[in-house]
């Protein structure tokens, strides 16, 4: 049984690197990043009745959402992926919900924001970006 696995070892040793590789440097980038990104959401976001509504004036707005959407859907992967590697997975997914757009994604984020160690974690990485705790 150990020289099976030893030997999958051997023979895939270039993709098993390659992978270690890719997340180190996610969970590099993560850590870099999710504060700032937290950082970036006011701290009354939850607290008022619908804090973003979207509003579509001319082709720029729907490229910014598509943009937007689609680093959110990179995030959510990036989370899903880094709650079995290193990595801040949890974080990572919420902000990636955050920043896509979908039906049903307020009910959502007010359920995840009233789970009192998500808040907490939320507001003690936004203290790490020097900002305002979350308010509920």
């Amino acid at each position: 049984m150990l020289d099976s696995i030893t030997d999958l070892i051997t023979q895939y040793e270039d993709i098993l690197v390659l992978f270690s590789i890719i997340s180190a440097v996610i969970f590099i980038i993560t850590l870099l990043l999710t504060p700032y990104l937290l950082g970036l959401i006011h701290s009354d976001y939850f607290t008022k009745a619908n804090p973003h509504k979207l509003e579509i004036e001319h082709i720029g707005h729907v490229i910014v959402v598509i943009i937007r959407s689609a680093i959110g859907l990179v995030l959510f992967v990036a989370g899903v992926i880094m709650l079995v590697t290193p990595g801040q997975g949890v974080v990572s997914i919420l902000l990636g919900l955050f920043l896509m757009e979908f039906p049903g994604k307020r009910k959502l984020e007010l359920r995840l924001i009233n789970h009192n160690p998500t808040f907490k974690t939320l507001n003690w990485l936004r203290a790490k970006a020097k900002k305002p705790p979350f308010k509920r």
